[in-house]
């Protein structure tokens, strides 16, 4: 018995030691094909600091040569990408929901963090329990559809069950979820991901898949 206790420790502990060492890990793609692993943070807006062992001296990439980057600093790893918000102008974004109907969340970068992971507390301030704020909130339809910020559209920010019902409105099943406000502006998360997944999400093959590190 005591010997059987003992390996049962030995084995969450080292269980536990390995779920911490792989939280650390980060992995940047670069558009010439070029992939780094090791450890990363996003700094300065548009930028990732980069280290390949948490001994050696840090790098910096800027997200101009980046495809993306991949961080396991959640319970799954985060996609991180340069995203065209408006015409000429571009934001770090997190991917929320990648399918027919994308949904990104804005980074909020430059911060100081106790661990070289990148984006953990950052993303806390855009967070309300398990519902994200909507004015840091992006959605496209397709891989390269218009990018539209729900909080600047005053539509999606004042009036959302009409705004909400007309954007997704060939999916009435959802429509009629948004309209009897089982589904509200602090489910937008939720929202994506059900039109992804009960409507024109399960017949689309996508030509852009997110890698993992």
């Amino acid at each position: 018995m005591k010997k059987t206790l003992l390996l049962v420790l030995i084995s969450c502990f080292v269980g536990s030691y390995m779920g911490i060492a792989q939280k650390d890990v980060a992995t940047l793609y670069f558009k010439d094909g070029k992939k780094l692993t090791g450890f990363a943070k996003l700094i300065n807006g548009d930028q990732v600091k980069f280290k390949k062992s948490k001994s050696d001296k840090a790098e910096k990439f800027h997200f101009d040569n980046l495809e993306q980057v991949v961080i396991n600093d959640k319970e799954k790893a985060s996609t991180y990408i340069y995203l065209e918000t408006r015409k000429g102008y571009f934001n770090v974004v997190r991917e929320l929901e990648i399918g027919t109907v994308n949904l990104y969340v804005l980074e909020q970068t430059g911060y100081s963090s106790p661990m070289f992971v990148g984006g953990a507390n950052g993303q806390m301030n855009m967070m309300h329990g398990n519902y994200y704020d909507i004015k840091n909130l992006y959605v496209s339809k397709g891989v390269n559809g218009e990018v539209t910020h729900l909080g600047s559209n005053q539509l999606f920010s004042k009036n959302f069950k009409n705004a909400a019902s007309d954007y997704f409105a060939d999916c009435p099943e959802l429509v009629a979820k948004i309209q009897n406000k089982e589904y509200r502006k602090k489910h937008v998360k939720d929202i994506v991901h059900f039109y992804n997944l009960k409507c024109k999400g399960q017949h689309v093959v996508l030509t852009k898949q997110s890698k993992t590190p």
